[in-house]
């Protein structure tokens, strides 16, 4: 099971603009803890956190 956390994102500019709602979101755990930043950014959910039920 998915485990849902608050929505965060990247601010490395080479990654893509996408926000991130599960903790085990493969790609939301590419992002090194000095990239990582609460919220969305106004950027659209990530299609694997979609994938997963977000």
């Amino acid at each position: 099971m998915a485990n849902r956390v608050s929505a965060y994102h990247s601010t490395n500019e080479t990654d893509p603009d996408k926000h991130h709602v599960f903790s085990d979101c493969p790609n939301g755990q590419q992002i090194p803890a000095a990239n990582r930043r609460s919220g969305t950014n106004g950027w659209p959910l990530c299609g694997s956190c979609k994938n997963m039920g977000g």
